[in-house]
């Protein structure tokens, strides 16, 4: 490969981003919502967020860190109930409530080390599921008006966590499983 070549390919590889999450399958009821409000919900299956976008890194190096970050972190039930608007922007939130505290723990973990620069730590962290983005906050008032008096609820068994590989436009070019132990 010529040199202009290998320098274009690096540029490119180190553009890539990368997250960290818990993939949940699919549900009917959230996958007509998010169809509705989500302009993701084509590229990327319902999730949880540990890590969120960060550019790629050593992938040796960051695979030893996801492998000690979940070391002793059994599998879980994790349910996912109740709505919030996020405190910025209008994001649409499903939030974990069984399984909250594990992820908690997660999202800790993975954010020690090298990958601590990448944390946002002027927004908190909540585990949830992302049902809607949306423009403006008359948007997002109708959503939660509409969505308010159903029971939307998602129970999942959560044995594994996933390093995906992004597009440029966010969908999913690659992923990794982990197992919990």
């Amino acid at each position: 490969m010529p040199e202009n070549a290998q320098e274009s390919e690096r540029r490119a590889r180190c553009k890539m981003k990368q997250a960290i999450v818990i993939l949940l399958g699919k549900s009917k009821e959230i996958e007509l919502i998010r169809k509705k409000y989500d302009p993701f919900y084509k590229k990327i299956e319902n999730h949880i967020s540990l890590v969120f976008p960060f550019e790629n890194v050593n992938q040796k190096v960051l695979s030893e860190h996801i492998n000690k970050s979940i070391s002793g972190i059994k599998p879980f039930k994790l349910a996912l109930r109740g709505i919030k608007k996020s405190q910025k922007d209008f994001y649409l939130y499903l939030l974990a409530d069984k399984g909250k505290k594990t992820i908690l723990k997660l999202h800790k973990h993975f954010y020690s080390s090298f990958l601590a620069k990448w944390l946002k730590k002027d927004i908190p962290y909540i585990p949830h599921l992302t049902l809607g983005i949306f423009k403006t906050k008359t948007q997002i008032d109708n959503a939660v008006k509409e969505l308010k008096n159903k029971k939307i609820r998602f129970d999942a068994k959560i044995d594994s966590i996933y390093l995906l590989t992004l597009k440029k436009d966010l969908s999913i070019k690659s992923l990794k499983r982990f197992r919990l132990s």
